[in-house]
């Protein structure tokens, strides 16, 4: 069910014109949000291979309603090669699939992955770097936005993906912060 509305939600909030919806979309399509998507449904899963199956349902069900979106709001048209007039469209299976499929894959090999990760960072050996996977994946993703076209969408988007890294600076600070102070009470006689 999260997955279809994080699916549906990018492309619906594209076409609004307040700063809020565009700043919504930016996030919403944004590779790091379907990570915290998977990542955070194997986080309530109940054992590792649960959370690596609903990780991966849930980018799954998010790739196909993501797509089927844009298909219904007309992204997927192309010009009827057969009209003479060169006003007729068709819709372009071929561009819908392969787009579909293509991240798919990509849904069946980072869902298992993400789901797990989340699983372990409930409370495993190694909660703490888990932890740090989805902070970790907001820094790189959102460096390279900033680098690779901000300045071509306008100050909008740079000032969401400044925001947006900003944020996860400052929870991959608090997650290394809390966990050393549970690490050093937990060490403590009597704890």
């Amino acid at each position: 069910m999260i997955g279809a509305i994080l699916g549906a939600s990018g492309p619906l909030l594209l076409a609004t014109d307040a700063p809020f919806g565009q700043v919504a979309h930016l996030t919403l399509s944004a590779g790091w949000s379907w990570a915290a998507l998977a990542y955070f449904v194997g986080m309530a899963g109940g054992s590792k291979i649960r959370s690596a199956a609903t990780g991966t349902l849930a980018l799954m069900t998010a790739v196909c309603v993501y797509y089927a979106t844009k298909a219904q709001q007309g992204a997927y048209l192309a010009a009827d090669l057969s009209d003479p007039t060169g006003q007729a469209t068709q819709f372009d299976w071929d561009g819908f699939i392969s787009k579909t499929l293509l991240w798919c894959i990509f849904a069946l090999f980072l869902g298992p992955l993400l789901g797990a990760a989340g699983n372990l960072a409930r409370n495993s050996a190694y909660r703490f770097p888990c932890r740090l996977v989805i902070p970790l994946v907001v820094i790189v993703e959102t460096t390279m936005r900033l680098g690779a076209e901000a300045d071509l969408q306008g100050s909008l988007t740079t000032t969401t993906w400044s925001a947006t890294r900003a944020a996860a600076i400052a929870a991959l600070i608090a997650v290394a912060v809390l966990t050393a102070l549970d690490s050093r009470r937990r060490r403590r006689p009597g704890a």
